[in-house]
């Protein structure tokens, strides 16, 4: 598959990062996450996340290979799916502006709050007595 040509994405999340090569050829969709089938990779429910921003944007062939790391399920699914859909954009500047009406553009930036010197967490303080 390495031969032929392809669009090539990156999606961010938290902790994770995905890299998404998505290969136009192809009778059927085939999705595979780090060398393996998808609903093998992730649960129901994030593999849903994925399938339906390509239904979405109506692709139904082509062979799409996704490269994960770092951070949970859900984190890794959510830039799985910002992966895909840059590349379908890089394939087609239409997919755009579909991509943009489901928000499937917008990178969330939200990080974890570092931990604070003499904090148990972030923000958790010991509790304060009066006496």
């Amino acid at each position: 598959m390495t031969t032929t040509k392809y669009f090539y994405g990156v999606g961010r999340r938290k902790t994770s990062t995905a890299r998404c090569k998505f290969f136009a050829e192809g009778e059927e969709l085939l999705i595979t996450v780090n060398k393996r089938p998808m609903k093998e990779f992730f649960p129901d429910f994030y593999a849903q996340n994925i399938v339906i921003a390509l239904h979405n944007m109506a692709i139904t062939t082509g062979v799409v290979e996704l490269h994960v790391r770092g951070g949970g399920t859900s984190s890794q699914s959510e830039a799985c799916r910002l992966a895909i859909t840059k590349s379908l954009v890089k394939k087609d500047e239409g997919n755009k502006v579909i991509a943009r009406m489901h928000g499937y553009m917008t990178t969330d930036p939200r990080q974890v709050l570092p931990k604070k010197a003499g904090f148990r967490k972030a923000r958790k303080v010991e509790q304060w007595s009066k006496r």
